[in-house]
């Protein structure tokens, strides 16, 4: 299982960041901290609710007995 973790920095100003989990070149997990009225798990962070689905992913693979490997990338611009 190759799983890579991306943070951005999106607006400079204002700090907002994002954080997207691919897990075999597939995007499974992505939030984004946006306007403040949109920081709900209902909006921005709809995919807090795909955490255990991942963990069963990761599970599945380690039963499976399938290798692991995390990878970390910084896309933020100028911050």
């Amino acid at each position: 299982m190759e799983v890579i973790e991306i943070h951005n920095t999106i607006d400079e100003d204002e700090m907002r960041e994002a954080l997207t989990i691919q897990v075999n070149g597939k995007t499974l997990f992505n939030v984004f901290d946006g306007e403040p009225e949109d920081r709900l798990l209902m909006r921005d962070f709809n995919d807090c609710y795909n955490i255990v689905d991942l963990m069963r992913l990761a599970y599945q693979a380690g039963r499976d007995g399938e290798g692991f490997s995390h990878e970390i990338i910084d896309e933020s611009e100028g911050v």
